[in-house]
């Protein structure tokens, strides 16, 4: 068939029917998704792990993870509490460093799901070095106790949870205990440890696991159950898996790092090793 007469057959078609046409001759094998393939990823960012610039940890797994990895990520950074609203508030997004439990989301839990381990969080006591190692929690006074405001792990300390004193940063509730301003704080590890050797303090503590319940936390990626979150956790996961098997996850976290659940934590002593 002629292009001239081709033209004119095109031109005579109803505009419906053209369109429909058209749309059958575009090869069907082209996602078309592609057009609106972004991740939005929210980051909680923490003093000492992930600040966008350190270099380091989560900041140095994050550019390794991403940077060949093919896929367009908007990263949002954000306070812990700020990052976790506007992820549960966006339905298209992605949360990291965070936990689905830790998030005590209730029921919109079944629609999240989480990315392979990245690495395990602690949730320690923490107390005063010159005061009796071995304490536990129902040692003191909900009002004289600390934590990190933000942090998902306080849904597992019961009903006097709100009782407890919200404090911003790990530097901040080390100064508050030496101060006797606290009696004990509820901190992370490694997140503590890596404060307490940026202050230069290393023996400053005494750290045990909670006695009532020894709370861990593996790390992941947390995304809302959506096609293009699907192929971001089916394309970053071999990669997370690589960096374990290869040494790397470890070169980047340090000593302090956990990554199994059974690990045991560190009982009373240095916390710099």
């Amino acid at each position: 068939m002629s292009k001239l007469r081709l033209t004119c057959l095109l031109a005579n078609l109803p505009s419906r029917l053209l369109f429909a046409l058209v749309c059958l001759m575009v090869p069907q094998n082209i996602p078309f998704a592609h057009a609106g393939d972004g991740i939005t990823l929210y980051l909680n960012l923490l003093p000492h792990r992930l600040t966008r610039n350190s270099g380091k940890q989560y900041d140095l797994f994050l550019q390794e993870l991403l940077q060949d990895s093919g896929l367009k990520v908007d990263l949002r950074p954000g306070p812990m509490g700020r990052s976790k609203t506007d992820f549960l508030h966006d339905p298209g997004s992605c949360l990291f460093p965070t936990n689905l439990r830790a998030l005590n989301v209730g029921e919109l839990g079944n629609q999240l799901e989480s990315s392979v381990r990245v690495d395990v969080v602690s949730l320690r006591l923490y107390t005063a070095k010159e005061k009796t190692a071995g304490a536990k929690l129902s040692d003191f006074d909900p009002a004289r106790v600390g934590y990190i405001r933000g942090s998902g792990a306080i849904y597992a300390l019961g009903g006097d949870r709100d009782r407890f004193v919200p404090i911003d940063t790990e530097a901040q509730l080390i100064q508050m205990l030496e101060l006797d301003r606290i009696d004990a704080f509820l901190g992370h590890h490694p997140d503590t440890a890596l404060a307490i050797h940026q202050l230069g303090k290393p023996d400053a503590l005494h750290v045990s696991p909670l006695n009532f319940e020894n709370l861990r936390f593996p790390v992941s990626f947390v995304c809302h159950k959506t096609a293009v979150n699907r192929h971001f956790l089916e394309t970053i996961n071999p990669s997370i898996e690589q960096m374990h098997a290869d040494g790397r996850m470890r070169t980047i976290f340090g000593p302090h790092a956990e990554f199994n659940l059974s690990d045991e934590p560190q009982d009373d002593g240095p916390l710099v090793r």
